[in-house]
């Protein structure tokens, strides 16, 4: 975060900032602040809401604040740049600390599922840490792939959790727009609507994977590929590499949907006896290199009513992405190159 971001954070939440110390729990007012130091996992007490997990950025104790970003849905979002909150060191306590089981308790009223989630995040976090399988910080670990067996439970959720950084950032913007304050969402001349372009093919997609999971449209197919009774040009392929790619084109976007899909293929294959496949092939790559495309490939055509030849065609485009997309991927890798252009600019001087 920039320091004009961090000044005008400071000054338009000094207010507020103000209005919490007065709202503080009696038991926390005349404590000395914890030691609170950058990259700590903490409890944040803000406003009316309960003490919530947070991510500590930055402290400046000099004036006994500190700039944290509470552990929410938009930590999942790696392309999301997220602004510090400026708030009392006196509002903070450690993660681990003796009321943590209360304030878990409190917040589990009204927010259920989410403040369980934030815990296990943190807890797992804690011990990979811990025992050296992962080295980084909070918001780096929600986007690393170790992550993903805690980060599922919000994917895969009956109903999208709320968290309690969710309604703030509404009542700023409902202040704003009141007072005509500078981060008010001014309504455009033209209305700006929402691109559904990546929620439209995640939906398409998930039919794709009902004909594959659900009605096992192309499990003959595959188990005849597995069997060597079915010549297929993927596994051709796959034989042939001298190497393999350290990356795979799954087709699919969405992390749920391709996990269904590929614990559907292991089954397949499980299924199979007396395999003509040697029983040295890493399964793992077997099954995204030849089984996932066959699979995909064989339900598009189907779901689409066109020949395999187009299907496969479909397939090897991938995604069509929309303008706005594009648009927004490009200023991120501007984005992201101006960043390390400075850094390494930093780093010669």
């Amino acid at each position: 975060m920039s320091l004009l971001n961090e000044s005008t954070l400071d000054s338009s939440l000094q207010e507020d900032e103000e209005e919490d110390e007065l709202e503080l729990p009696s038991f926390m007012k005349d404590r000395e602040p914890c030691s609170i130091t950058e990259g700590m996992c903490v409890w944040c007490k803000f406003k009316k809401y309960p003490f919530w997990p947070a991510l500590v950025k930055s402290v400046n104790h000099k004036n006994k604040k500190a700039s944290i970003i509470f552990v929410d849905d938009l930590l999942l979002d790696k392309n999301k740049f997220r602004k510090g909150m400026c708030v009392s060191l006196r509002t903070l306590k450690p993660f681990d600390c003796e009321e943590r089981e209360q304030y878990i308790t409190t917040a589990r009223e009204t927010y259920h599922r989410a403040i369980d989630w934030c815990v296990a995040l943190i807890d797992d976090y804690s011990i990979r840490i811990a025992c050296g399988s992962f080295s980084g910080s909070l918001a780096e670990y929600c986007v690393d792939d170790i992550s993903y067996p805690v980060r599922r439970e919000f994917l895969q959720g009956p109903s999208r959790m709320t968290f309690p950084s969710n309604l703030l950032m509404l009542e700023e913007d409902n202040l704003d727009c009141q007072t005509g304050g500078p981060h008010c969402r001014r309504a455009p001349s033209k209305k700006l609507l929402p691109d559904r372009s990546r929620a439209a093919r995640d939906k398409a997609n998930e039919k794709l994977v009902q004909y594959i999971v659900k009605a096992r449209g192309v499990e003959k197919h595959l188990q005849a590929i597995i069997a060597g009774r079915k010549a297929s040009r993927w596994l051709a392929e796959f034989l042939h590499r001298s190497r393999f790619l350290k990356w795979v084109d799954t087709y699919l976007e969405d992390d749920a949907q391709l996990e269904v899909l590929v614990n559907y293929l292991q089954s397949v294959c499980e299924s199979v006896q007396n395999t003509q496949l040697s029983v040295e092939l890493d399964r793992i790559r077997f099954i995204l290199d030849v089984l996932l495309p066959e699979a995909v490939i064989g339900a598009i055509a189907a779901v689409d009513n066109i020949s395999l030849e187009k299907a496969e065609e479909k397939y090897m485009k991938g995604p069509v992405f929309s303008e706005r997309e594009i648009e927004e991927f490009n200023r991120q890798i501007e984005k992201e190159v101006k960043m390390k252009t400075r850094s390494l600019g930093v780093q010669q001087h």
